[in-house]
């Protein structure tokens, strides 16, 4: 499916607007800013099939929590411990790549990227 949309910039007032269609960008402009305009951008193909959020994303995040709960319950048992592997322990829990894969595609869907280049 190839689109457009329809970019405002203002650094003035430190605003951007994307629009989906042409009449929503003049019917916005003409009420906020009839002075302004708006850029038409067409929207690349992709490439690669997109990285969608899934509910086993939310169950591997609570397997994470409930393993590094049971490790801090396991540290807090009286006995001899050794914190440095207790936190290697829970880093190993926290930051495996299932967990930092479920990270990203649930906070994919909740944020606006910019992609810039240097």
């Amino acid at each position: 499916m190839t689109g457009s949309v329809w970019l405002y910039v203002s650094v003035a007032t430190e605003t951007v607007k994307v629009f989906a269609s042409y009449d929503t960008a003049i019917e916005w402009l003409n009420r906020n800013d009839p002075e302004g305009a708006a850029v038409e951008y067409p929207i690349e193909e992709e490439q690669a099939p997109s990285i969608v959020p899934n509910r086993t994303d939310v169950q591997k995040l609570v397997d994470a929590f409930l393993e590094a709960r049971g490790i801090l319950s396991d540290y807090l048992v009286p006995g001899p411990r050794n914190s440095t592997t207790t936190v290697e322990k829970l880093m190993d829990a926290l930051t495996n790549d299932d967990v930092i894969a479920a990270l990203s595609r649930i906070e994919g869907r909740q944020r606006f990227g910019l992609v810039h280049i240097e």
